[in-house]
Parts: structure tokens; C-alpha cells; sequence
């Protein structure tokens, strides 16, 4: 069977690194691929390339440029590309005036790369993080790893970017829009025209962040496209990844964990996992957990608590909390001993 890929596309002067921490995340939950886009000189052939990359169906998930690529690649594929994920994006086609200022950084590029960072990458931030030096020196290494020639070819590619606006409205897979409340590039009200134009969307708006808020806010964003992925293409993403006799996660069982998996996502938090170690059925009371939900978690149940709907991305976040071994809840998790699960499952030897 071939499963269904996440796609994780860069963009302008950007590369993996931009999508890292939430692909490192989101690859409990389905095979991920990362995008080149350094090499073709259009929007459509950056899509087409990727598309002759990927064998089957794929969720493309782009930020900014990277998110007119994914766009692209659902309008050229639409039976392959199973949803979008669209981050701090535009849709809009070349712009009156557009030339000369592309033009401008263009040129800067080519005479002094770091001086292009130094000016582009600030406006790009939320205010509030322009003095975050290690942020800043890790995209501006980003930035001088492109180099101008990749800085020249992009920056055409999007100057003859494709009206994405003229097919919006035939884009039918499900999609997620991630906003940032201080972008000024790609503003809310963007994302909420996309919303409006095509049939399927949801619009999570991240908060302190900017136009890099897969960046910025990598804790935010990675829960916003960890959850969606979960509620809309669970039952999926379980099924591709099934093991005999182990409990199936579904789309009824996402919605009937929804609690139980909202409260694992929370201990994401410093402030939460302390709260869980001082008193743990007070915790799980500010989540409405049922008493079977909740027996389930302070047993460290983990079989039980996928029958009850966790999914096992979010309930391994209790791990942190009282660290358990991966291979100990995947055996508890099948409903059987540590010793079988070794055996059976891994081919490791038996003890003694």
C-alpha cells in the first residue's frame, strides 16, 4: 500500500529548516517529504517537480511562496492532493509596481547577500522578536545558504506567479490557513478571502508572530497542522500505520477524545506539566475528562486511553511528564507484555 505523504514546502529564501520542528513532529503521524524549491524558475514547475517526486497521494503544507507551490500543485493534481496546509500565504497574481521593488532586493542580492538579510528579514517578524538574536542568526544563515542566484530565480518565479484566485473555487480537499496576528506580508484578511473562496477551510490565527511564524511560533503552529491532520485524515493516518489487534483511531474516535487529547496536547506546556505533577486529577478536572478518561491517564493506561479515543501523537506527551520507553506503551498500547512486544513486533531476543 502506498500511504500518503506529507509534503513540506518552503519558501522565498527558505529551506527545511523552516518546517523542521513540526515535520520532526507530524512523522508520528504520516511519511513526510521535504521540497526542494531552489532549482525550477516558475511556481508551476517548482509544483510539477515536486508532484514527479511523490508516489500516491500527498497533504501538501506550504509557507509563503511554498504555499502558492502546494496551491499550484492541487490545481495541476487534484485527485493526488488529498488537503492543504497554507501558511502566512497569498493568492493574489503580480501587482501594479511589483517589478521595481522586487527589482531593488534583486539587485541588492546580487551585490551583498548579507545586507539583503540584514534588511529583508527583520519586517518579516513580529516587532516584538527583532531583538531575538539566535532567531535572526538562524534565518539569516537560512537566507545566505540560498545565495542570489536562488534569491534571483524565486523572486521571478513570483513575479510570474499564477492568479491563484482564478481556481480557488475548485480547490474542494480539506484545508488549514495559518494566520499571524502581526503579518503584514500575508495579513489575516488574506487568508479569510481564501477561507471565503474555496469549500473546505479552517483559519487558525497564531498570535505573536509574523510573516515567519512556522519560526517563530513553532509550539503554536505545530499543534494548529498536528490537530488538524488528526481530526480530519485520523482514521486515515491509523489505518495506513495498523498493527493486528491494536485499537483503531478513527474519526469517531477523534471526536469522542477530543478532552482526553486536548489535555495531553496542553502538557506541551512547562507551566502545565507542573500543574499535572502536583495534582494530577485536578488537572485532568480543567479538561471535563470523564472518570473512565481519567482513571485511564492516572493508571498510564495507554491501551485504554486509544480505545477511549487518544491518539497516540498527543497522549505520549504524558511520557514527559513520568518518562516511559516508547517499546513499554507501544506493548501496552497492543495489549501485550514489554518481553512479547520485543519479541513479536521488533525481532529483538528474548530475555534470559
Amino acid at each position: 500500500m502506498v500511504l500518503t505523504t506529507l509534503v513540506f514546502i518552503p519558501g522565498l529564501l527558505s529551506d527545511s529548516s523552516v518546517w523542521q520542528p513540526i515535520a520532526e513532529a507530524a512523522k508520528a503521524l504520516m511519511p513526510i517529504h521535504h521540497a526542494d524549491v531552489t532549482r525550477e524558475a516558475s511556481i508551476s514547475s517548482m509544483a510539477s517537480h515536486i508532484l514527479g517526486e511523490i508516489e500516491g497521494d500527498l497533504i501538501a503544507i506550504g509557507h509563503s511562496m511554498g504555499g502558492r507551490v502546494a496551491m499550484e500543485m492541487a490545481h495541476l493534481a487534484p485527485a493526488r492532493v488529498r488537503g492543504l496546509v497554507l501558511a502566512n500565504t497569498g493568492y493574489h497574481p503580480r501587482r501594479d509596481g511589483e517589478d521595481a521593488k522586487r527589482q531593488q532586493m534583486i539587485d541588492l542580492g546580487n551585490r551583498d547577500m548579507e545586507a539583503l538579510a540584514d534588511q529583508w528579514l527583520p519586517p518579516m517578524l513580529d516587532p516584538s522578536r527583532t531583538d531575538d538574536r539566535e532567531l535572526l542568526q538562524r534565518l539569516k544563515a537560512m537566507v545566505l545558504r540560498a545565495g542570489p542566484a536562488v534569491h534571483e530565480r524565486q523572486i521571478r518565479a513570483l513575479l510570474d506567479r499564477p492568479d491563484a484566485g482564478a481556481y480557488m473555487a475548485d480547490l474542494h480537499c480539506p484545508i488549514l490557513l495559518i494566520a499571524a496576528r502581526q503579518d503584514g506580508w500575508s495579513p489575516i484578511a488574506q487568508h479569510r478571502e481564501i477561507a471565503k473562496a474555496v469549500s473546505d477551510a479552517e483559519l487558525v490565527i497564531i498570535e505573536n508572530a509574523g510573516h515567519f511564524a512556522p519560526a517563530e511560533c513553532v509550539e503554536d503552529v505545530t499543534n494548529a497542522v498536528c490537530d488538524w491532520l488528526s481530526r480530519r485524515f485520523g482514521g486515515e493516518m491509523l489505518e495506513q500505520r495498523t498493527i493486528p489487534d491494536t485499537p483503531l483511531f478513527d474519526r469517531a474516535g477523534s471526536i469522542r477524545g477530543y478532552k482526553l487529547n486536548k489535555m495531553a496536547m496542553a502538557l506541551g506546556q512547562p507551566a502545565n506539566r507542573e500543574a499535572f505533577k502536583a495534582n494530577e486529577e485536578a488537572f485532568l478536572d480543567r479538561f471535563g475528562l470523564t472518570a473512565d478518561e481519567k482513571a485511564a491517564v492516572m493508571r498510564r493506561d495507554w491501551h485504554e486511553m486509544v480505545r477511549l479515543g487518544g491518539n497516540l501523537f498527543f497522549i505520549l506527551k504524558i511520557a514527559a511528564v513520568d518518562p516511559t520507553p516508547i517499546t513499554q506503551i507501544g506493548a501496552a498500547q497492543a495489549g501485550m507484555s514489554h518481553d512479547d512486544f520485543l519479541y513479536e513486533r521488533l525481532g529483538k531476543k528474548r530475555n534470559g
